[in-house]
This record gives C-alpha cells, sequence and structure tokens, in this order.
C-alpha cells in the first residue's frame, strides 16, 4: 500500500515474470513516463512468497549440483539489499529443519549421490572465505581458538594470478569432509568464527562475502583418470549504498576479490 494508492502485482502465467500496476496518483512529478501505469520483468524464475526453502534448492541449485558431479565447476550466488534474506537462503534458519538453507542442502545432497553412485569414488574439501573492506580472510584455518577474535586477528588470504592467467588465493585453507556431519561442522564453525569476529564499529556481517567453497574429485573405479570440480556458494554483500546504512567500509561488490 501507498500513500496515494495500492500497488498490485501478479506473477505472468509462465512463472517467468511480474507484472506490477502502479497508479498514477502514486507517482511523482520526477517520472517522466508518468502515462505508463503497468510495468512487466522477466526472469529466469520468480517464486511466491510462500516458497518453501526446499522449493528454491531444487530450483536453484540443484541442476549447478548435478552438474558439478559431473565435472563441471559452479557458482551459486544471493545478491540483495541488506535483510532481504540472502544468508536465509543461503546459509538457512536455526530453528526448523526445513529452514536449512544452500550450503546444508547442498552438502547433504552431495553425500547421498556419493552413495548412490556407486561407480565412482569421490573425495570432498571445503573451504570458507570471508571478503571484508577488499581483505579476504580465512574462516577455517586451525590455528584460530574458540575464543572471539576481531575480524583483523583471523589469517589473511591474498589472491595471486600465474603466468598462465589463473587465479588463486593464498593462504586459504581447504580440509577434507568424509561425511554430511564433517561437512556441517566446518560450515557452523565459519559461520561461528564470522559472527565472533564482527565489532559494533564495521558491522561486518553485512558488509563482507561470504564464500563456502565445495571441492569435489572423482575417481571411476578401474580408471586412472581423476576428475575435478568445485562449487562456490556466496552470501553477497548488501547491494544499497554504504552512505545509506551508516556502515564503515566500503561497497565490496567492487572488491579486487
Amino acid at each position: 500500500p501507498t500513500k496515494k494508492g495500492q500497488v498490485q502485482h501478479e506473477l505472468v502465467d509462465d512463472g517467468a515474470g511480474v507484472v506490477f500496476d502502479v497508479p498514477k496518483e502514486n507517482l511523482s512529478t520526477e517520472v517522466i513516463n508518468n502515462s505508463k501505469e503497468r510495468h512487466e520483468f522477466r526472469f529466469a524464475q520468480v517464486f511466491e512468497r510462500d516458497a518453501r526453502q526446499e522449493d528454491i534448492f531444487k530450483a536453484v541449485a540443484l541442476p549447478t549440483i548435478l552438474s558439478a558431479l559431473d565435472g563441471f565447476n559452479g557458482t551459486i550466488f544471493a545478491y540483495g539489499q541488506t535483510g532481504s534474506g540472502k544468508t536465509f537462503t543461503i546459509t538457512g534458519g536455526p530453528e526448523r529443519y526445513e529452514d536449512r538453507g544452500i550450503i546444508p542442502r547442498t552438502l547433504s545432497h552431495l553425500f547421498s549421490e556419493f552413495r548412490r553412485r556407486s561407480d565412482y569414488s569421490y573425495q570432498m574439501h571445503v573451504s570458507y572465505l570471508e571478503i571484508y573492506n577488499e581483505s579476504g580472510y580465512d574462516l577455517l584455518d586451525p590455528s584460530l581458538e574458540d575464543n572471539a577474535k576481531a575480524l583483523e586477528d583471523l589469517p589473511r588470504v591474498s589472491l595471486q594470478e600465474d603466468e598462465d592467467g589463473n587465479i588463486h588465493l593464498r593462504n586459504l585453507s581447504a580440509h577434507q569432509a568424509s561425511s554430511e556431519e564433517e561437512a556441517l561442522n566446518f560450515l557452523f564453525l565459519g559461520d561461528t568464527n564470522r559472527t565472533t569476529s564482527e565489532t559494533p564499529m564495521n558491522l561486518a556481517s553485512s558488509r563482507s562475502h561470504c564464500i563456502f567453497t565445495v571441492f569435489l574429485t572423482a575417481t571411476k573405479h578401474g580408471s586412472d583418470v581423476i576428475r575435478k570440480s568445485k562449487i562456490h556458494l556466496v552470501d553477497l554483500a548488501g547491494s544499497e549504498r554504504v552512505y545509506k546504512t551508516g556502515n564503515a567500509g566500503t561497497l565490496l561488490r567492487e572488491s579486487k576479490f
């Protein structure tokens, strides 16, 4: 609802678009085309407000996961304004099992596929990187203690490019996960280190990128061929301009990472 009228919206029949009807009286004098009331936007997919985490996972993440198992790299990221639900979509909520986000569901599905694809032997390694103010930090470094640290005390990760143009993250640890439980423990550890390293001054959780990466190695029984792939699962910083939030730090989508 608005001061002058009601904005109506509806999904396009094919589920890949949304239409907004904005009454003329809602438009300010600054709008050039103030005679247009119907606005249609097209997307690959649009979800209703009552969509479940499972629905998002199946539509957004599952195709990428299956491709990674076949040897293709993939990236899934959440982008949007602070408070719009990015972290909930990627990581999930702590209270209900059905609120699990894309990362825990991805880990669970991968191990389920490992068991189903018995003609292959799989290995999984995971890493967890936080990027704040154009600096990278390893959230899974084994030297981290249980007590809270400042973000600057976490191990620094640097970006390097080799002579072939390949990008490498130096000082980012990767940890083998032999079970779903181990993989989830690494996710929990990284989220804990991210939370405890925040300070009221920088509110790093909303101004930082977090990248949880799953490295997969597959070997078919009876073959010497090793197939490698990786999945980046990314919770991006808030998309709004910093001056509107009052938070310290620079907008991270402009980061060199």
